[in-house]
């Protein structure tokens, strides 16, 4: 019988290739969902704002159309509020971390 005491070539060449796959595969995975988290946690911040923003034009009947910038972490946020039929409109926009323009709306029935 022959000793065998250690790793052969093989064996480590099988080793590293299977070890550089899993590499390959799960590092831009996992850099993926980083970005896509940032997006969705940023996506719901601002959503939350937009419903606080909006609650002014519903409840104290406040003049329409009106648009300001506010800045939050760095991001600058266009929030514009017009007056569509009976209901005002709120929007929001900005440019998300993937660096793509977003915008969001939401819809009010106003206090008479």
């Amino acid at each position: 019988m022959l000793k065998s005491n250690g790793f052969t070539l093989i064996e480590v060449v099988v080793a590293t290739g299977i070890f550089m796959t899993a590499v390959i595969v799960f590092v831009p995975m996992i850099s993926l969902l980083a970005k896509e988290q940032s997006v969705l946690s940023e996506r719901r911040f601002i959503l939350y704002e937009l419903h606080d923003e909006l609650q002014p034009y519903l409840w104290d009947s406040a003049p329409t159309p009106i648009d300001y910038i506010t800045s939050r972490d760095g991001k600058m946020i266009t929030y514009t509020f017009t007056k569509e039929n009976n209901y005002i409109k709120g929007c929001a926009s900005w440019e998300n971390a993937r660096k793509k323009a977003e915008t969001l709306c939401l819809y009010g029935l106003p206090e008479n």
